[in-house]
């Protein structure tokens, strides 16, 4: 009663307004209301995190500020108390206890350094440094150490005490600080560098000092680490989870809030590369990071302080940025980052607020909803009475509704059909509907019949063509594209595919389909049986499996699938795929057809296969007849032309020729003999190369000696040949530990290689090289290359058979010059042999082939 009291309220003119509008305007207008109400809440909550941050930020970046720069005075100064106590006659250069007496005074006196050096322009130097564990030692080279550098431990006076360990290749005037210093000509900072002794960075300051006349005397440095900036950044409490880096303008890390390493180790050469701050391993870093080149694109662009912030995720993070700079060279930045969700105390509050509100808002439009629905749902009611009335056989029932204009039309329209359901459901007879319930139902039969004898026909025309199709190829392609093709036209799937089995890793690929158009390829697509338990277990007992695929397996839409086995008595082969709608039944018809058509799939698989294996075979006896035929024409030539030449000679022996002609004929025979000796060596050498029974042994050769013997029987030959040959062996060559026949053979074999290629007038040029290799912190290792360069270039096509036995480049006459084309192969496995490695390149009219070898020289054991 209460409720049509309040709808007597109402006026007229809204009663009869319509339906769509009654029940619109109500749940429009909550919406808006609510939408409004939590705006201006959350609007509120936004702009009191932004001054918050903005003002933490601004602190939090001026205290970083402060404190780097007073961490970064301290080399500087402790370079310039050095200078200057040098020029004041305080310290004595030529006096090496007094300096490291000095230099272990300020590394008690300055926590913050790791070492402390002077190295002077004759190359000697004097340093005290900090090791992990706190302590100092002091490494020196001068006349005290004959020119090696030593490592000693110190007590506390600042005096040596024990020899620790000694370095023969350290030169201190090719160290950063030391060049740096010379060449800018005043005080700087060295670049950044992972320090050996630690895992963190460090940095150095360095200062060049000169005599009255302006001459250079040598250098001095501070070195810093860099991980106590970490340390800090690490104990400032930015918010909740805020956190700060450090990097160069190059956009390096140089220090960060968050635990990582600041470089990388590169796996191949052992080498510390910096880390890029864009490829740090935290993810907020690494995005801020990438934001900032994206927003900015050169970080060098940045030169006063900036306030930015960015989503990430969703999540919204505030940015300050500020750069840091000295007068010595230093620029850096400084990066704070704050996320918004740290501050979000007060939006909670006015969340809080929101949400009583939406209540308040709920509540209101529950009443109305009550009321409307109220409104609207007792005429409708009424009408549903009457209705149910009708279903049950009594006609004349008529209805009576005010109010929304739509129902009142409704009710109109509903007296109108009970009046004519009156008028004409006693001309309607309940036979009449069930004969043609009948005959409708035996039209529906008849059909389906026809379709079904229809589909049995097309089916048979299908298989026969399939048949006859896969017979007449022995293209294992061709057979299964025909497959799927005709499966997709004959049953109208959206797809059908063919799937090569693998039996070893239990996997499907899918090589062959043929798709409609709308519906995706997944061609190339791999299928775990493992994860597909139940389809594996039906297809090893070489059965169809019909099911739906609801999921998104393989990025397909959902689909019903079949799935045939195709296979002999030797094992499954493959499986063929049908693909239709989610809600299709494959008929018995259909899979027999499938099965059919897979147990001709099968024999014309296997018979492709049998033909290519056969084919391949033929290939291989063609193959190898050819290389024998080869290898039997090269040799025989090789072994009869100095039989011949011996043949010649003998027989000019025995006409009494002169002396002189008979020592000619005994040259020959000599030079013949052996020739003849060399190549069944190379073939027996070869042999056992292949067979791992070639022995080496190593000794220590003096390449300065040794090399020239090597080269002197091609100096000969070049001068008669009018070629250049040209020596580069440098006179500090260090001697070498290795096979000197082996080798010598491997050289030999290239100069040999490098006169017969060469043309007159050309330049053929031996080159060995040299050079230790720190890369590896345990280890010093000595790199050895000998490199035979000539003038003649190689095809790109011919360059990847050259070590291939008995191969002659088909470009070239094949009696032009001697050989069986064994020569660059021994070289390979004699290079091998050594544990070397071989190198060859042919560009711009030259060929080089170089050979590397490497050994430890020196062990280093880290105290």
């Amino acid at each position: 009663m209460r409720l049509q009291n309040l709808l007597r309220l109402i006026p007229k003119s809204l009663v009869r307004a319509p339906l769509r509008l009654v029940l619109i305007v109500p749940f429009v207008l909550q919406v808006f209301a609510v939408g409004l109400t939590a705006y201006l809440s959350l609007r509120n909550g936004q702009l009191d995190v932004d001054e918050v941050t903005a003002q933490l930020r601004s602190e939090v970046t001026a205290r970083i500020h402060e404190h780097v720069s007073d961490y970064v005075k301290t080399p500087q100064l402790v370079t310039h108390l050095n200078i200057n106590a040098v020029l004041a006659g305080q310290l004595v250069l030529q006096n090496g206890k007094s300096l490291e007496r000095h230099f272990w005074q300020q590394m008690q006196l300055f926590d913050s350094l790791s070492a402390v050096g002077y190295g002077s322009r004759q190359g000697d130097i004097h340093a005290v440094e900090r090791l992990r564990d706190g302590s100092f030692v002091i490494r020196a080279k001068d006349r005290s150490t004959n020119g090696n550098y030593h490592t000693y431990t110190i007590d506390n006076q600042g005096n040596r005490v024990k020899f620790i360990q000694s370095s023969t290749t350290f030169e201190p005037r090719s160290r950063p600080w030391y060049t740096t210093a010379i060449r800018q000509g005043k005080p700087g900072w060295t670049d950044i560098y992972p320090y050996f002794s630690s895992t963190g960075l460090a940095v150095g300051a360095t200062r060049p000092l000169y005599d009255k006349t302006g001459t250079v005397l040598g250098a001095t440095n501070a070195t810093i680490s860099l991980v106590q900036l970490s340390n800090f950044l690490r104990d400032l409490k930015i918010g909740r989870s805020g956190q700060t880096f450090i990097i160069e303008r190059s956009g390096n890390l140089v220090a960060s809030s968050v635990t990582e390493q600041l470089f990388t180790v590169n796996r191949g050469s052992n080498k510390r590369v910096r880390l890029a701050v864009t490829e740090s391993r935290d993810r907020v870093t690494r995005l801020t990071a990438r934001y900032l080149h994206e927003q900015f694109g050169n970080l060098a662009s940045i030169r006063h302080n900036r306030q930015i912030d960015f989503e990430s995720n969703g999540k919204r993070q505030f940015v300050q940025i500020a750069p840091l700079a000295d007068e010595f060279g230093l620029n850096w930045m400084i990066v704070v980052v704050l996320p918004e969700a740290d501050f979000m105390e007060r939006i909670e509050a006015n969340t809080r607020t929101t949400i009583l509100l939406c209540l308040g808002a709920l509540l209101l439009a529950t009443v109305v909803g009550i009321v409307s629905s109220y409104w609207i749902t007792q005429p409708i009611l009424r009408l549903i009475s009457a209705l149910r009335e009708i279903a049950s056989g009594k006609l004349d029932q008529t209805v009576a509704v005010e109010g929304v204009n739509e129902l009142r039309v409704l009710a109109r329209a509903h007296n109108q059909m009970v009046a004519q359901l009156q008028a004409s459901f006693t001309a309607l007879g309940l036979a009449n509907e069930e004969l043609e319930l009948r005959v409708e139902q035996r039209t529906a039969e008849l059909q389906e019949k026809t379709r079904d004898l229809k589909r049995a026909s097309d089916y048979e025309s299908v298989l026969k063509r399939v048949a006859d199709r896969v017979r007449d190829s022995l293209d294992e392609t061709q057979i299964l594209q025909t497959v799927v093709q005709e499966l997709t036209s004959v049953l109208v799937a959206k797809s059908c595919a063919a799937a090569m089995y693998d039996p070893v890793q239990r996997i499907l690929v899918i090589d062959y389909e043929c798709v409609q158009s709308q519906w995706p390829s997944h061609h190339g697509q791999v299928i775990s049986l493992e994860d597909n338990p139940v389809l594996y277990q039906s297809l090893s007992h070489l059965e169809c499996v019909q099911f739906c695929q609801l999921g998104s397996w393989a990025s397909q839409p959902p689909a019903a699938l079949l799935v045939c086995p195709v296979f002999d008595d030797q094992g499954t082969l493959a499986n063929l795929w049908l693909f239709q709608q989610p809600d299709y039944t494959y008929s018995d018809l259909e899979i027999r057809l499938v099965q059919q058509v897979a147990n001709q799939c099968a024999i014309a698989i296997r018979q492709a296969r049998l033909y290519q294996v056969a084919r391949s075979q033929v290939e291989e006896l063609r193959s190898l007849h050819c290389l024998k035929d080869d290898f039997l024409s090269t040799v025989s030539h090789e072994i009869r032309t100095p039989i011949s030449n011996m043949k010649l000679a003998i027989y000019m022996l025995k006409r009494n020729p002169t002396p002189e002609q008979q020592q000619q004929y005994l040259d020959i025979l000599q030079i013949e003999c052996a020739r003849e000796c060399d190549l069944i060596n190379d073939l027996l050498d070869m042999q056992r190369l292949e067979a791992d029974r070639y022995s080496t042994v190593k000794e220590t050769i003096l390449l300065q000696e040794w090399i020239p013997s090597v080269v002197k029987p091609f100096l000969s030959r070049t001068q008669e040949r009018e070629q250049v040959l040209r020596l580069d062996l440098l006179p500090d060559t260090l001697p070498v530990n290795s096979d000197s026949n082996c080798l010598g053979r491997i050289l030999a074999e290239l100069l040999n290689n490098a006169c017969k290629y060469t043309l007159a007038k050309r330049n053929i040029h031996f080159q060995i090289r040299q050079y230790l290799d720190f890369s590896n912190l345990n280890h010093t290792t000595l790199v050895t290359s000998f490199e035979v360069s000539n003038q003649a270039e190689i095809s790109a096509s011919e360059l990847p058979h050259i070590f291939e036995k008995f191969y002659r480049i088909p470009s070239a006459h094949p009696w032009a010059q001697s050989g069986t084309g064994l020569g660059l192969a021994l070289v390979q496995k004699l290079v091998k042999q050594l544990g070397g490695e071989l190198r060859v390149q042919s560009h711009e009219g030259w060929t080089s082939f170089m050979v590397v070898l490497k050994e430890i020289t020196q062990t280093i054991q880290e105290e």
